[in-house]
């Protein structure tokens, strides 16, 4: 069953809040950072699902894998 919307920035509040302390630093939407599973270079999206055009490589929270990734993890999954 998926969460809604609300259930959704509620996860990714308390995982930001989480990856924070691990880093030592605040995020921010839209900032730029390393993602935490392959470090590649990205941009934090905290208010969407990680498919904003926007965003060059959008690294969002993903609630199927449990984890925070990256559109680059995702592209080396097909490959």
């Amino acid at each position: 069953m998926y969460e809604s919307k609300k259930e959704y920035q509620a996860r990714v509040r308390s995982e930001s809040t989480k990856l924070e302390w691990v880093l030592g630093r605040s995020i921010k939407h839209k900032q730029l950072g390393f993602c935490p599973k392959c470090q590649s270079v990205g941009h934090f999206d905290l208010e969407g699902l990680g498919f904003s055009p926007e965003l060059d490589n959008a690294i969002y929270f993903s609630t199927v894998f449990d984890e925070w990734r990256c559109r680059m993890c995702d592209l080396r999954m097909i490959a």
